[in-house]
């Protein structure tokens, strides 16, 4: 007659009650691999002191009697595992003193874990490589938030020519000029917005379509914004500019009076 052996009537018990290995893992705090041995009755080379507690633990959580389980109900029987393990725990008891199964149990149970020194590794290679990918995108952040940005071309604007007495003009022809003031011319090459204030007053103030001129004529100053100033062309009475800016460059409060004309940075 075979007599069922104390890990397979462990087993058959759990499996009854509804219960998973890791259901009694997280309970009992066994180690899954041993509670897997137990019950499998693979366990040849673990102290039989470590593998009677890990039993008694299973059976009182069961609600089990232990010594069942364990073969202490009398002095004359055995442990009853199974008939291989049951004798070669008994006979290593006889044999082996406790210091030795501690031992054994130790490096048994260590094997079933990663070595400390492994999981340092892993840990420091992750949080070094998080470091390296943080520090990267922060520098690519700095170095577009401070990147010098181009230089705009200075433009050199020079003072109105003033009127050249010729041959054809008197004097008095001249000094009614300068008195009269001075004239501004505008021309479109692409349209542009065009905001133009002479002597205080706004005269123009819209979009200047492409081929489209415009004149006008101030005593003091004439103030002139422009939404493209690379679009435009300016003539200050015989005194033209054709490159304000670059295009797509708005310019703001260009002052132009008889002294020249000025543009506010």
């Amino acid at each position: 007659m075979n007599i069922e052996s104390a890990g397979a009537r462990l087993k058959k018990i759990r499996q009854e009650r509804g219960l998973s290995l890791e259901d009694i893992q997280k309970k009992t705090k066994i180690h899954f691999n041993v509670l897997r041995a137990i019950e499998g009755d693979s366990i040849s080379d673990l102290s039989p002191v470590y593998l009677k507690s890990f039993i008694k633990i299973y059976c009182n959580y069961l609600g089990l009697d232990p010594k069942e389980f364990t073969g202490e109900t009398s002095q004359s029987q055995k442990p009853v595992l199974n008939a291989t393990i049951g004798r070669d725990i008994g006979e290593r008891i006889e044999k082996k003193p406790s210091s030795s199964f501690i031992k054994d149990a130790s490096l048994k149970l260590g094997a079933m874990r990663p070595a400390p020194v492994f999981k340092k590794i892993i840990i420091s290679t992750v949080l070094a490589l998080i470091f390296i990918f943080l520090a990267f995108n922060l520098a690519r952040f700095i170095s577009s938030r401070f990147k010098k940005q181009p230089a705009r071309p200075r433009v050199f604007i020079p003072a109105a020519v003033a009127p050249k007495i010729t041959k054809a003009k008197t004097a008095k022809a001249v000094k009614k000029e300068v008195t009269q003031g001075f004239m501004l011319g505008l021309s479109a090459r692409h349209k542009s917005w065009v905001s133009v204030k002479v002597d205080g007053r706004v005269v123009f103030h819209g979009v200047l379509a492409a081929g489209r001129s415009e004149s006008w004529s101030a005593k003091e100053k004439i103030e002139l914004s422009l939404g493209d100033a690379g679009a435009v062309e300016l003539q200050v009475n015989d005194q033209r500019f054709a490159n304000l800016g670059r295009r797509g460059q708005p310019l703001k409060n260009i002052v132009i009076n008889k002294e020249g004309l000025k543009i506010s940075r």
